[in-house]
């Protein structure tokens, strides 16, 4: 039924702009991708991946009276040798096909469609209706509707974790350009079975603030609970703070309590975690401009679970030259967590990362070169580190279509050696009024 109800929206779509679109302005984006990969892992059996991606976008502005648009986005997915992911040779979704319209009036729209919803503390998928308006005295209302998306299967379940429908919205209120402050709220029906509950509904409400009181202060954040669990479901803060125009220090928060933030316990299905368990972060992160071709950044941050912590801290430089055109830059971090940090049954879950990379683009050609290695304090499968050195080159056909290819050759803890390689095509293409 709502596989029906999405195929009907998408096809009222098409039919109610079918008629315009000659004199839109029409944005098209494609990019087709091929993966080579083999597979060689000890014990199992030797696999050729030959995974052929097509990712399509398409806009369509100003249609009807100027105030309606479409927005479409999917992928497809057909493999060319071995199954390169579960049992499917093909597979593929589309991640948002809507109508919007803009009102004149109240900075007002509407959409109907596939959609995403992020208001507040709601960030969810949905077939259906949202609207939102500006409301006199700075005050806002938003409001969305539908059946949730369902485009996942757990191993060992029958269910993705989601309910049959989704309802919800937001009222902020706005002083100037210093403050706004939001409530909201999102409300799930009939929420399946998975490990840890039975089904039900879900709801959860929360609030949301937006503060810079001087242009070298930003202050966001939201805060959410759980009315089924009686917790906190999650707590989000961060802080930008500009004493220069050189130097921006950062600060930021986060809390989740998984059950009542995943309140079906998707992530964790068949885990041996408890799910009212609940982990936390906090870093600060310093990012300084030398000059236009130079910047240096440190950052540090602390994690905490109920069974273990970590910190993890380092710093990254970053140059450009010739305006923009040339970029790279070098980067080293060390996480240093406690053994039973990563859930892996290795003695320590510590290692260092360092990383290089170059980038330049012209108008005929772009190309790039990364090199990434993690370096284990105590072996993992009897393995020191990982790294793995990419690079691609691409050259622009015309200047709406660019062809360019990836390789990759690295060795990790799961497979002694891994090398790959993509083909990809892209295709942007914009025309207004049937003028290209």
């Amino acid at each position: 039924m709502k596989k029906a109800c999405c195929t009907l929206l998408c096809a009222v779509s098409l039919a109610a702009t079918s008629s315009s679109v000659l004199a839109a302005e029409v944005t098209i984006e494609s990019s087709t991708m091929l993966g080579i990969s083999r597979l060689d892992v000890p014990g199992a059996a030797k696999e050729n991946l030959l995974p052929t991606t097509e990712f399509l976008g398409l806009t369509a502005n100003n249609l009807a009276d100027g105030n309606l648009s479409l927005h479409f986005y999917g992928w497809g997915r057909a493999d060319l040798a071995d199954n390169s992911y579960n049992n499917d040779k093909t597979a593929g979704s589309l991640t948002y096909g809507y109508l919007q319209y803009r009102f004149n009036q109240a900075n007002a729209n509407a959409r109907a469609g596939r959609l995403f919803v992020r208001e507040g503390i709601v960030n969810e998928q949905i077939d259906g209706i949202s609207a939102r308006a500006d409301l006199p005295m700075g005050f806002g209302l938003s409001a969305f509707g539908g059946a949730t998306v369902h485009t996942s299967h757990i191993s060992g379940e029958n269910s993705d974790g989601k309910g049959d429908s989704l309802y919800g919205g937001r009222a902020s209120y706005r002083y100037k350009g210093l403050l706004e402050l939001g409530v909201s709220g999102v409300y799930e029906s009939d929420a399946p079975t998975l490990v840890t509950r039975t089904a039900g509904d879900y709801r959860r409400v929360g609030g949301d603030v937006w503060l810079t009181p001087t242009h070298k202060i930003d202050v966001i954040g939201h805060s959410s609970y759980n009315t089924e669990t009686d917790k906190f479901a999650e707590h989000s803060y961060l802080l930008n703070f500009k004493p220069t125009e050189q130097l921006v220090l950062t600060g930021e928060f986060n809390q989740l309590r998984d059950q009542s933030y995943l309140y079906s316990w998707t992530m964790f299905s068949g885990a041996a975690l408890n799910p009212n368990h609940k982990s936390s972060s906090v870093g600060v992160k310093a990012s300084y401009t030398v000059n236009n071709n130079l910047e240096l950044a440190a950052d540090f941050k602390h994690y905490k679970r109920e069974f273990d912590s970590a910190n993890r801290f380092g710093g990254d430089v970053r140059v450009n030259y010739k305006d923009n055109s040339v970029r790279g830059g070098i980067g080293y971090h060390y996480l240093d967590a406690g053994a039973d940090f990563a859930l892996s049954g290795n003695p320590s879950a510590s290692y260092h990362e360092v990383r290089c990379y170059a980038m330049h683009d012209s108008k005929s050609y772009f190309a790039a070169i990364d090199l990434l290695g993690d370096f284990f304090k105590d072996k993992i499968y009897n393995e020191n580190s990982a790294w793995e050195a990419s690079a691609s080159l691409g050259y622009h056909i015309t200047p709406a279509v660019a062809l360019s290819g990836d390789v990759s050759y690295g060795r990790n803890p799961r497979f002694t050696e891994e090398a790959k390689a993509l083909l990809r095509l892209t295709y942007n293409y914009t025309t207004v009024g049937g003028k290209k």
